[in-house]
């Protein structure tokens, strides 16, 4: 079982959990990726939540849900 930790990929979580599988593995050392690839993470997060954000509006516009009490 993969758990989500903010901030890791699923290429680090499936690292991480084969490594603790192994007590006699050798320990990779963790390199904080760099500044560039962070910015690119949080602009690429901004960029999915904006497309997604926007399919919830058309959706909500093509088939708009039934209000209570009207």
């Amino acid at each position: 079982m993969t758990y989500f930790i903010a901030g890791n990929t699923a290429v680090e979580n499936t690292r991480a959990l084969a490594q603790s599988a192994l007590p006699n593995a050798p320990q990779e050392p963790y390199e904080e990726p760099s500044r560039r690839i962070a910015a690119v993470r949080v602009r690429l997060g901004a960029a999915l939540r904006s497309v997604a954000a926007r399919e919830l509006r058309l959706a909500e516009r093509l088939d708009p849900s039934p209000t209570c009490g009207s």
